[in-house]
């Protein structure tokens, strides 16, 4: 009887010829993530550590949660006295206020007019979503689905990621996923999304400092790294430097 030793890549070694983060949650004081100044510029050191060479930052707008706007976004920002966040957009929820936001001129979206919107975590989305992922791409809105994953309500639907990807929605991952942070449903969910080439981006969607000490001490299976890198490539695309 013999033992084959599986072999383990970091996120370390991934990102050691750099990588732009398109999604986390480092302004300080306006959502879940970055309490202030200080911790803001304790995640940026713990992300640089790991390899990430850039960030655009994306709080939450959500309504009833985090009610950020164009203002709070870029006055936080602007309050962030380094040069790792080279830009700002926002986690936008699907909802029809986000056609409100649209039709106000008020969304504030990434490089090349992409924007990174999210699902409730809790329950699927109601009827009429579709329609607002419509309105979004009629007026030439480019969506990128953040997290699919963590959409644990369709690990046993998963044709409903089908369902989105035809209509040419653009799918996230969580490098933390991955990494079994949220779960092994989860992690499978990710597994199998990764397997079939529905990500077209990476993100570390960190909002603490345990993300990051998590991420530099867990790693992912080598077999998924044939799939990761491309990600991690594609993200050079929104790079602001």
């Amino acid at each position: 009887m013999f033992w084959i030793s599986k072999k383990t890549v970091s996120y370390t070694e991934v990102w050691k010829e750099g990588f732009v983060d398109i999604h986390n949650h480092l302004l300080p004081g306006i959502d879940d993530g970055a309490t202030s100044i200080a911790q803001t510029l304790s995640m940026i050191e713990g992300m640089q550590a790991l390899g990430i060479t850039e960030a655009l930052a994306t709080p939450h707008s959500y309504p009833g949660m985090w009610a950020n706007t164009k203002t709070t976004i870029t006055e936080a920002y602007a309050t962030v006295p380094h040069d790792f966040i080279t830009g700002c957009s926002s986690e936008y929820f699907a909802d029809g206020s986000l056609v409100d936001l649209m039709n106000d001129n008020a969304l504030l979206p990434l490089p090349n007019n992409h924007l990174l919107i999210e699902f409730g975590m809790m329950s699927a989305p109601v009827s009429g979503l579709m329609d607002v992922l419509f309105a979004l791409k009629l007026k030439g809105y480019r969506l990128i689905l953040a997290h699919p994953e963590r959409y644990l309500y369709w690990d046993t639907k998963l044709v409903m990621f089908e369902e989105l990807k035809s209509f040419d929605l653009e799918f996230q991952m969580n490098s933390l996923s991955l990494l079994g942070f949220y779960g092994d449903r989860c992690k499978k969910i990710a597994e199998h999304l990764l397997a079939e080439d529905y990500y077209d981006y990476l993100g570390t969607d960190f909002h603490n400092l345990h993300h990051i000490h998590y991420t530099k001490n867990h790693s992912f299976a080598e077999k998924h790294l044939k799939k990761v890198m491309p990600l991690v490539q594609a993200n050079q695309a929104f790079s602001l430097k």
